[in-house]
């Protein structure tokens, strides 16, 4: 399977609800890299890793995902462009913006995604101040 096959099919079993299916499609030694100043954010290795940055994230937010814009990338990596909308839970304001992840590849299986949100600033200003501190 190509890069953006396996990109393609990890969206669409996420979107199915097939989470144990989409992380057989992570290496075991996945590694995803978030900006540090989100709640979420830091590196993030294994699959357990992954695991436990979802649930951080799902903890603030809910999230939707535009359709997808992928490039393959002549290194083989792929470069995937959404545009996402983000949902304070305890709040109830939102924040849409253009999301660039980067996307490398050991065998028929992610091993690295870089994640580069366009404004973390205007993330965080969907959290409530009790948010903020529990974050720390």
């Amino acid at each position: 399977m190509q890069g953006i096959e396996i990109v393609a099919e990890l969206a669409r079993r996420f979107a199915a609800g097939d989470f144990n299916s989409a992380f057989e499609l992570y290496h075991p030694q996945v590694r995803i890299e978030q900006p540090a100043s989100l709640p979420h954010g830091g590196v993030h290795l294994g699959r357990d890793g992954v695991r436990a940055m979802g649930a951080k994230f799902a903890k603030f937010w809910t999230r939707t995902i535009s359709e997808p814009t992928r490039t393959a990338c002549s290194d083989g990596r792929v470069l995937q462009l959404t545009t996402q909308t983000w949902t304070g839970k305890s709040t109830g304001r939102s924040a849409s913006m253009d999301v660039v992840e980067l996307f490398s590849f050991e065998g028929n299986a992610v091993s690295e995604i870089r994640v580069f949100q366009h404004d973390t600033q205007r993330l965080m200003a969907t959290l409530s101040p009790a948010d903020l501190s529990e974050q720390r």
